[in-house]
């Protein structure tokens, strides 16, 4: 039987600070779709008509990718020839009346060789000069420095034109017509390099301290602001911690971080998620579930026990207890109707994030959560490990090998991006196969580049969204 009770919870209406209506609660969380094509990078409508009519990560700096195929607002996007396609995404998104907004990023010393344009001896950057840690052997180091290599400490100089392309996309995605955008300031990226003092050594306005951590979020928010008035909404991603086996960000200071997002005045909404390439295995929910299988059947609801069904539950619910009228979205985990339903009457937040579900299931939400037809104990996102995981175990480098898991679900998007069905019988060595012939038959001059990111190498880890970034919207109802 199913609980119009828990229905009714997940399918209310949201209004942000801004004004903002979000239809119901759930969102889908943005990811990197990899569609996009050189040397622009604009919207691939032929693809995203398919994509999201039946449902994106965008960077800010042309020269510096996460991934081959991000989306990117380059200095060009406004003009013609390159502004229809993105009114067009912003159309097409919106279509059914589901209001999207746009993650907006940029990976700093995430982005590997080979991914953005840029000269092949132009380093990435990072708020210092701190290399990508992922393995101790020396095939991992040389694998590591071979894909990302030494980033280089930013300028001051480097720190004003960042600002000014966040500002510039954000200004771009307002006039295309989207409803908002979100900041990256989790899994790695630029942003949350900056929040991090494993990434962030610095010792004069932007480091130091965790005041002056947050120095580079603090002017992000307030220009975008400036430059983006009500009611546009403005969101932001953070990092419940980074999850390393020593340093990094902590829980401790990222509820700090937090406390400003939801008593600033500048954000309305703030979507927690955790974690980065760094994270050390058992410590990170969101990774080590990469290596599990999904539920097999939906929780119970057993009186004064909660189902605690998203990776960071706990820290939500420590962020609950700051006094601030701004909702909380919490990302990675949730699978079934009653614990969506849970996690909102509990108050642990007040938005779902789904992600991998609405890439294997589409119309997750409105052909399961919300049909009154579907028992409780059936409502739940298909049971669901990735196969052939013993491939990635065999990868020498571990950059390499903990790669390809996502690059399973980029190859789903590229699949729905085509008009075909998710298929999740699919395998990473098959994946792998699919990603060598697609670079044999495409011969064209940035095929190594291009094959060193689609067999799942450094730029596919990032979610990100979980977008790996991409647009983050509330799913059709």
């Amino acid at each position: 039987m199913a609980s119009q009770a828990a229905i009714d919870t997940i399918r209310s209406p949201l209004t942000l600070p801004c004004g903002l209506v979000l239809p119901n609660r759930t969102v889908k969380c943005p990811m990197q779709e990899t569609l996009a094509l050189g040397p622009f990078y604009d919207p691939p409508m032929e693809a995203f008509d398919k994509l999201y009519g039946r449902w994106a990560n965008v960077q800010v700096d042309i020269r510096f990718l996460s991934i081959a195929g991000d989306v990117v607002i380059h200095s060009g996007s406004a003009d013609a020839g390159h502004f229809e396609s993105w009114k067009a995404w912003a159309n097409l998104a919106q279509s059914q009346g589901t209001p999207c907004i746009v993650q907006i990023a940029h990976p700093g010393r995430m982005s590997p060789v080979g991914a953005g344009n840029r000269p092949s001896d132009m380093s990435a950057m990072c708020p210092s000069s701190v290399s990508v840690e992922m393995g101790n052997s020396w095939l991992d180091k040389k694998a590591v420095q071979t894909l990302l290599g030494t980033p280089r400490e930013m300028t001051l100089e480097d720190i004003d034109a960042v600002l000014h392309d966040f500002v510039h996309a954000a200004k771009v995605s307002q006039a295309a017509g989207f409803a908002g955008i979100q900041l990256h300031a989790a899994h790695g990226f630029l942003v949350s390099q900056f929040l991090s003092p494993n990434t962030n050594r610095r010792s004069d306005a932007y480091g130091g301290t965790p005041a002056k951590r947050l120095k580079l979020m603090q002017r992000l928010l307030e220009e975008i602001r400036e430059a983006c008035p009500l009611p546009f909404c403005v969101s932001v991603k953070l990092n419940s911690g980074d999850y390393m086996e020593k340093g990094g960000l902590t829980q401790e200071e990222a509820l700090t971080q937090v406390e400003y997002l939801l008593t600033c005045g500048l954000v309305d909404m703030v979507e927690l998620s955790g974690g980065s390439a760094e994270s050390s295995p058992g410590k990170n929910k969101f990774l080590d579930s990469f290596e599990e299988t999904s539920i097999a059947k939906a929780p119970v609801v057993r009186e004064s026990t909660r189902i605690r069904e998203a990776f960071f539950d706990t820290f939500a619910t420590q962020c609950q207890a700051i006094d601030s009228n701004v909702p909380i979205q919490l990302s990675g985990g949730f699978r079934s109707r009653l614990g969506m339903a849970d996690a909102i009457e509990s108050g642990t937040c007040q938005l779902l994030g789904i992600g991998r579900p609405a890439v294997l299931e589409p119309d997750f939400p409105k052909a399961v959560l919300f049909n009154p037809s579907i028992p409780d104990s059936k409502a739940f996102a298909i049971p669901f490990l990735v196969k052939g995981l013993w491939f990635a175990h065999l990868m020498p480098a571990k950059v390499v090998g903990a790669g390809l898991p996502i690059s399973f679900y980029y190859h789903q998007m590229q699949r729905l991006g085509l008009g075909l069905q998710s298929d999740p019988s699919l395998s990473i060595p098959y994946v792998m196969g699919y990603n060598i012939m697609w670079v044999i038959k495409d011969k064209a001059a940035k095929a190594y580049s291009s094959f060193s990111v689609r067999i799942g190498s450094l730029g596919s880890m990032f979610w990100g969204g979980h977008k790996v970034g991409g647009v983050k919207t509330s799913v059709k109802a």
